[in-house]
């Protein structure tokens, strides 16, 4: 009796333990969804502070839909359908990190972006959340005969931690979509100033339904799924700028707090070159020193309008709106070592040039 009894209590122990056994976890890419229109006065400055924080980190995917204040020329129906996160009345510039509510004191999971160190405080909040799904980069090919994008979307769950509300959302972004911006934090207060702006990370349509697709979950192979897909680019759009963002998340369509993205992933260009730029002009460029280690001087025959930096993988890591002049000056300090593309916009036409950070 006794031998049953000490038995049955290390049973128990052991069933202890592997309740409290930690579930297997990934890492996260958190989606950073901002708010912006052409409208905005202040939304340069939103990215800009955007910018600052997350840098070329592959650990966010940042993306932009065109409303929250008024609508430009880039707003669709995704755009408009999502101003549910706001739980009222919308505003721009905004952001929400993966459809989460970070702040209690907001009815939905869209803030408006704040400064610079409650935005990183914010952003590490997102980074620190702890997700049992992997999801695998997408994998595209492009017939550009026929501009057919075809491709795959795969990953698995370490725990089994969904249900039937657990949908995969699909989206097409552009880059590099050239359009006028209003502008009022250069210390411009007019309504009808604007300037000649690069609209990064548009996303221009869902490839999957909006709120996403259901997921096959396979159990027996490490709860994996995988979604095929086809898309024909529309003629408009530049193929070379455009990319594929994937991510999972929970859908209660009853409540705006209930959708979080539990990971995210995103593609190549769909082209499968860097893709970055139009044509440079040979525009008597001067970008020095390079390489560099901490700013970058830039100057031209002509007035620059933009200045835009990318990293190897066509990244955005900073940008700088509305310079008005022939000079600007970049600040790469804190850079990861290695080559990067800047992207000038000036009158004349655009240039890019690559710059080594050391």
């Amino acid at each position: 009796m006794k031998k049953q009894v000490i038995s049955a209590l290390f049973l128990m122990l052991a069933l202890a333990v592997m309740a409290q056994s930690p579930k297997q976890t990934f890492n996260r890419k958190v989606v950073v969804e901002q708010f912006t229109t052409a409208m905005c006065g202040y939304c340069p400055a939103g990215a800009d502070r955007i910018s600052s924080v997350i840098g070329g980190s592959s650990n966010y995917i940042w993306i932009k839909h065109h409303a929250g204040f008024y609508t430009d020329d880039l707003t669709n129906g995704i755009h408009e359908a999502l101003l549910v996160f706001y739980g009222g009345n919308t505003s721009a510039p905004a952001v929400m990190l993966d459809r989460t509510r970070f702040d209690q004191s907001r009815p939905g999971p869209v803030v408006s972006i704040p400064n610079v160190s409650d935005l990183r405080t914010l952003v590490g909040e997102a980074k620190s959340v702890e997700t049992y799904c992997k999801l695998y980069t997408p994998t595209i090919k492009f017939n550009p005969a026929t501009r057919e994008l075809k491709g795959n979307v795969s990953g698995r769950f370490g725990d089994v931690v969904y249900d039937e509300n657990t949908r995969l959302v699909v989206f097409l972004v552009e880059d590099s979509i050239f359009m006028e911006q209003h502008d009022y934090y250069n210390g411009v207060s007019s309504n009808s100033y604007a300037v000649p702006y690069w609209h990064m990370g548009t996303v221009r349509d869902t490839i999957t339904p909006l709120w996403g697709e259901s997921l096959d979950v396979n159990a027996a192979d490490n709860h994996s799924f995988s979604y095929d897909f086809s898309y024909t680019i529309p003629d408009d759009y530049v193929v070379k700028n455009c990319k594929v963002v994937a991510f999972v998340c929970h859908h209660n369509p009853n409540n705006i707090n209930d959708r979080k993205i539990m990971n995210g992933s995103i593609s190549d260009f769909c082209d499968q070159t860097l893709g970055i730029g139009e044509t440079a002009f040979d525009m008597s460029l001067r970008l020095f020193p390079n390489p560099a280690t901490d700013r970058v001087v830039l100057e031209c025959d002509g007035e620059i309008f933009q200045v835009s930096v990318f990293n190897a993988l066509g990244q955005m890591v900073l940008q700088n709106g509305a310079i008005h002049g022939n000079h600007a000056e970049l600040n790469v300090e804190g850079f990861v070592p290695g080559l990067y593309l800047v992207r000038i916009a000036t009158a004349q036409g655009v240039a890019t040039r690559q710059l080594v950070v050391k």
